[in-house]
C-alpha cells in the first residue's frame, strides 16, 4: 500500500528531491486520517554535496494549532522550533512544506504559491528554495503527489523520476 522512497527530477533546472518511505508513509497516513479537510506539516532533511537535490528524511504530521476546512488549511507551529533544533543537532533542518487537497487534484493552488513565495524570502525559514509537496486524491487507496521548488520566486514542477 505504501511506496517505497520516491525521487522527483527537473532536468532543466537541475532541481530533484528525494523522498524517504518514512516521510511518504507520514504524508499518506495524517491525510487519510484528514478524511474531507485538508491538512499538513513540514519537510525536514538536507541537500547533497552539490546542493542540487533535497534529500526528505522527515514528513511531520499536522502541527498542534493548526487549523482547517475543505478547501483551507493553516499550519501551526507548536512544537516545531524545538523539532527543528534537535534535528539540526543531526544535520537536518527545514525544507517546506506538505499539505493535502482532499478528494483534489495535487497541483497547487493560488494560495499554495504565493505561500511559497512568502517563505522563500522570509528570513525567519531561512530556507530561500522551499519545497511544495501536495497529496492530492483519497489516500490510502487513490492519491497522487506534486512535488515543486521555489526558484527566484517562480514555482518549478519536478517530476517523478
Amino acid at each position: 500500500m505504501w511506496p517505497d522512497a520516491m525521487e522527483f527530477r527537473n532536468f532543466a533546472s537541475g532541481y530533484g528531491v528525494w523522498l524517504s518511505s518514512t516521510a511518504i508513509d507520514t504524508i499518506l497516513a495524517t491525510a487519510a486520517q484528514a478524511g474531507r479537510c485538508e491538512t499538513g506539516g513540514i519537510l525536514i532533511g538536507r541537500y547533497d554535496a552539490e546542493g542540487w537535490v533535497a534529500e526528505v528524511i522527515e514528513a511531520t504530521s499536522k502541527p498542534r494549532g493548526s487549523r482547517a476546512g475543505w478547501w483551507w488549511f493553516r499550519r501551526g507551529t507548536s512544537g516545531l522550533r524545538e523539532l527543528l533544533a534537535a534535528r539540526w543537532a543531526d544535520g537536518y533542518h527545514y525544507l517546506g512544506e506538505w499539505h493535502y487537497h482532499p478528494n483534489g487534484s495535487p497541483a497547487p493552488s493560488g494560495t499554495d504559491i504565493v505561500s511559497m513565495r512568502e517563505i522563500s524570502v522570509d528570513p525567519a525559514y531561512q530556507c530561500p528554495e522551499p519545497i511544495l509537496v501536495i497529496i492530492g486524491g483519497r489516500p490510502p487507496q487513490q492519491w497522487k503527489l506534486s512535488v515543486s521548488v521555489v526558484r527566484r520566486e517562480t514555482l518549478v514542477s519536478l517530476s517523478h523520476a
